[in-house]
């Protein structure tokens, strides 16, 4: 099935196959797609455009279901995505996808246009990546019960009883995944789960711009993160995505260092390195159970030279993932693609592997690293080639993005972007044509040159099914490549005026650098300048801040003692503390 190693794929040579014009469609469709995902009457596109829908939304009685199987609840579950094609409310997927996207943003801003607000109107100043993602983090908030008491699923297998849009699935009762649907809490379980949804929540308050509800999102990630924190196990949880009990270092120490982020406090950080001490994760893809890389990338950027105490840095632990497993795995198939040993949404796993590789070219691109004698452009041409293969540039000669340049050859098993209420039999669904350019991402193909293209029957559940966290890598794979051939100007939201949050200097008690992070935000007139100052206010360094990510004071030389960073611009500064150790 594989290439022999004479034959392998070249990665150094490779040349993106679609013009920048394409990668921009591509991203806004994979985007949009998260609005056909869209549960209760949150402006499901997909519903408001279909015409033989006469109710636009769907299960706003969730929460009012039977809790665990017992009595029913009372609380407003409504809103949130659907996890695939069905109808479901999983806490895996939803917060794998949507930490994802809003890393996406928080690394490629420039990727990401504002065409619409968050019911598909006109643009409101803030980028559609956020309008997507806070579908799901209005959502996380109401998982969270109580201090202790976590919804980590909505609704039940009986979801899958009937094939017809969420709109009528909605009205058609308990038995067939209607209103009012079961709810499942964990007081006692369910840590990577409520981890993700902290990374999500943090990253919202970083980026959003609403004061107030920045605020909510802070108080809710550091809710969820103490509660991961008590509640590190996730076995048992009777869900699809069961994963083993010791499975969980990765989700917390990047839901903690994503905190350290938003909020500066040292103990977040030292949290995160210590969950991953003496411990190498992993040589799986980014996926709904591994959120290692994005992890490792985090942990890089606050600290470059970090060590887990058992094989090296993180540094080493991000390249050595993309080179000896992910690139090396691409090399020994014809067409340039990895294949796992898992057989389930091969192009999910594949662009995770892709966002790795986008993310160690970010770190070397910005300054932040080097490599150990790994070619780097063979990993930034390993992300675009994933992304070229799954817009249709494979032995296919179809696109798996659902209605890509029109083309919807490539069946995508998912009710809402069929459109049918009728409940149809195998053979219909399997000949129907769709009714919606979804933009979703199939999941792809078992083998080289092996796909069926049916949904329902054969391998349909690993090779056309879609859902949340197939979109979600795709859109993090391809940031990278519209950021920089197509990067939009003035979509990141804009701080016409510097404050505290406008930047995290790191690390408080310092060695030999500190490190500036300006989050985010552009400045539209004057110069943002840094100054190093002693405690005898004598300006030691000065350095012009950019809209690059980090800038850094080297403090090898300085002596013992408390020192201020002051940041001015347009007349306005801001000043935090730092400690030489």
């Amino acid at each position: 099935m594989g290439a022999t190693a004479a034959s392998a794929f070249d990665f150094s040579s490779y040349t993106d196959a679609y013009s920048n014009s394409d990668y921009r469609e591509a991203l806004n469709m994979g985007l949009k797609f998260f609005g056909g995902q869209r549960c209760g009457d949150t402006h499901n596109w997909m519903l408001e455009k279909n015409n033989d829908v006469a109710k636009k939304y769907c299960h706003t009685q969730d929460g009012k279901g039977s809790v665990n199987g017992g009595g029913n609840g009372n609380y407003d579950l409504s809103g949130g995505w659907h996890d695939c094609g069905d109808h479901i409310k999983v806490g895996t997927t939803m917060g794998y996808a949507a930490a994802s996207l809003l890393i996406a943003y928080d690394l490629w801003p420039k990727a990401f246009q504002d065409n619409y607000d968050d019911a598909y109107g006109a643009p409101n100043g803030i980028p559609d990546v956020m309008d997507e993602a806070k579908v799901a983090t209005d959502y996380f908030m109401k998982s969270f019960i109580d201090n202790n008491t976590f919804v980590y699923y909505v609704g039940s297998s009986n979801d899958h009883n009937v094939w017809v849009t969420s709109s009528k699935q909605s009205d058609m009762g308990v038995n067939n995944g209607g209103d009012p649907r079961p709810v499942w809490t964990t007081t006692e379980k369910g840590g990577p789960q409520a981890a993700n949804y902290a990374s999500a929540l943090a990253l919202m308050s970083i980026h959003y711009p609403d004061a107030t509800y920045k605020a909510k999102c802070k108080e809710y990630a550091i809710k969820a993160y103490n509660f991961a924190k008590k509640h590190t196990s996730n076995a048992g949880i009777p869900e699809f995505y069961g994963s083993p009990n010791d499975e969980w270092t990765d989700e917390l120490a990047l839901a903690a260092i994503l905190l350290y982020r938003l909020t500066g406090e040292e103990s977040y950080k030292n949290e995160a390195i210590g969950y991953l001490q003496n411990k190498w994760e992993s040589n799986s893809p980014l996926a709904w159970d591994t959120m290692s890389d994005y992890t490792y990338y985090y942990i890089i950027k606050a600290d470059p030279t970090a060590n887990n105490g058992a094989g090296g840095t993180f540094a080493s632990h991000l390249e050595k993932n993309v080179y000896k497993t992910h690139i090396t795995t691409a090399k020994g198939d014809p067409n340039g693609f990895p294949y796992y040993s898992s057989r389930w949404g091969t192009n999910k796993l594949a662009c995770g592997g892709a966002v790795a590789a986008a993310l160690l070219v970010k770190l070397v691109d910005d300054g932040v690293i080097t490599l150990s004698g790994n070619n780097i452009e063979e990993a930034r041409n390993f992300n675009e080639r994933i992304v070229d293969y799954v817009l249709g540039k494979n032995e296919f000669n179809h696109t798996f993005l659902h209605g890509f340049k029109g083309d919807m050859t490539y069946r995508l098993h998912h009710r809402n972007a069929m459109g049918r209420n009728d409940n149809p039999p195998t053979e219909v669904k399997n000949s129907c044509t769709y009714m919606f350019a979804s933009g979703g991402m199939l999941g792809g193909p078992s083998g080289t040159g092996v796909f069926g293209n049916v949904v329902e029957g054969g391998a349909s559940y690993t090779e056309t099914e879609g859902g949340c966290d197939y979109n979600a890598p795709f859109v993090a794979a391809i940031a990278r490549i519209v950021a920089e051939k197509d990067p939009v100007e003035g979509t990141s939201i804009i701080e016409t005026s510097i404050t505290e949050n406008s930047f995290m200097v790191y690390p408080t008690c310092f060695e030999d650098y500190i490190a500036i992070d300006l989050i985010e935000r552009n400045y539209d007139e004057g110069k943002v300048l840094a100054e190093l100052i002693s405690i005898e206010g004598k300006v030691l360094m000065k350095k012009e801040i950019t809209n690059q990510i980090s800038s850094y004071f080297e403090t090898p030389s300085l002596a013992k003692g408390m020192y201020f960073v002051k940041i001015s611009n347009n007349g306005k500064s801001v000043t935090y503390k730092a400690f030489k150790k």
